[in-house]
């Protein structure tokens, strides 16, 4: 039996029925700054939408000479960060700044953009969201996006990609027996290899005959000191699930916690914000325009500032509780 820990529960969905007795969330953590105080890291996940140190969702983070920046589970240069990037990123607060510690690039998808259908799609994954697909047919590409709820990819940046592995990152679904699939991507796991449904996983490996031949999964969305994670900022869209509190975002496996009540957010692009306690206890979330343009604009902190205003303005809304 897998023992899950709070790393673990970084990458799998909510597991437990929810119970109609638990408790309300304590006044004490629905505070009007959702990072304040505390011991331990902030962890956050989205969208890069600016330059000048790294901006994502709304904060403004630094990157130093102690940055690690990986691609794919793999090092890379900060030449790589540029907006429309997907970006996981351990930070540290520090004198009134954030300072980033760890940066992920996890991009969903690397592989051969096709025509799919009416459509385009990488890994057989579809692609949406961005202009000029039809030009890039044929080609070898990186797409930055974040996941729908069906498992399509809503893109914001398409890059040309160098020859190597077939890459798609993302949380894994399905069973030993019914097949396993990341987004609408067919997945074939290296031999051997022990599976649970619900992780993040970057797997790499050649797609081929309509399914991505792994030789190499990496699990978690972060992918070292998860278990100091004291807040989280997540950029994504929330999609239907069996257990409580009734939803997750949309390819990320974060585990709300049960007591939230989400349903007034179900049709939206969002960032969520708060306490990780080993579940997520988002306490706001700002609902996002589609547009790249509007959306950078609206999560811009003012020059010498670390957040954006829309974090704590009138655009935040309180995610109600049981």
């Amino acid at each position: 039996m897998t023992q899950l820990t709070r790393r673990h529960m970084l990458g799998l969905m909510g597991g437990t029925a929810f119970s109609a007795c638990s408790p309300a969330i304590p006044v004490a953590q629905l505070g009007d700054d959702p990072f304040e105080g505390g011991i331990g890291g902030t962890g956050i996940v989205g969208l890069m939408t600016g330059t000048g140190s790294v901006l994502v969702n709304g904060l403004r983070v630094e990157v130093t000479p102690n940055t690690r920046i990986f691609a794919a589970n793999r090092r890379a240069s900060d030449s790589l960060l540029v907006p429309g990037r997907t970006l996981t990123l351990l930070a540290r607060a520090r004198l009134g700044r954030f300072e980033a510690q760890r940066i992920d690039i996890d991009d969903p998808l690397t592989g051969i953009l096709l025509r799919q259908g009416e459509g385009f799609a990488v890994n057989s994954t579809p692609v949406r969201g961005i202009a000029g697909l039809a030009a890039r047919m044929g080609e070898r590409v990186t797409v930055g996006g974040i996941w729908q709820q069906d498992g399509a990819v809503q893109a914001s940046l398409l890059q040309a990609a160098p020859q190597g592995d077939d890459i798609v990152s993302g949380v894994l679904e399905g069973s030993a027996g019914g097949g396993w699939r990341i987004g609408q991507t067919p997945l074939a796991p290296p031999r051997g290899q022990s599976l649970i449904a619900g992780q993040f996983v970057v797997a790499r490996g050649q797609f081929t005959h309509g399914r991505l031949d792994a030789s190499s999964l990496r699990f978690g969305r972060f992918r070292e000191r998860g278990d100091t994670l004291r807040q989280l900022s997540v950029e994504g869209y929330l999609e239907q699930v069996a257990t409580a509190p009734g939803f997750r975002l949309a390819g990320l496996g974060h585990s709300f916690d049960q007591r939230l009540q989400l349903g007034g957010f179900a049709n939206s692009r969002a960032v969520y914000f708060g306490p990780y306690t080993g579940r997520f206890v988002a306490r706001r979330a700002v609902l996002l325009p589609e547009a790249a343009g509007q959306r950078a604009s609206l999560l811009r902190p003012a020059d010498g500032t670390t957040r954006a205003d829309a974090l704590s303005g009138d655009r935040a809304r309180t995610v109600p509780t049981r």
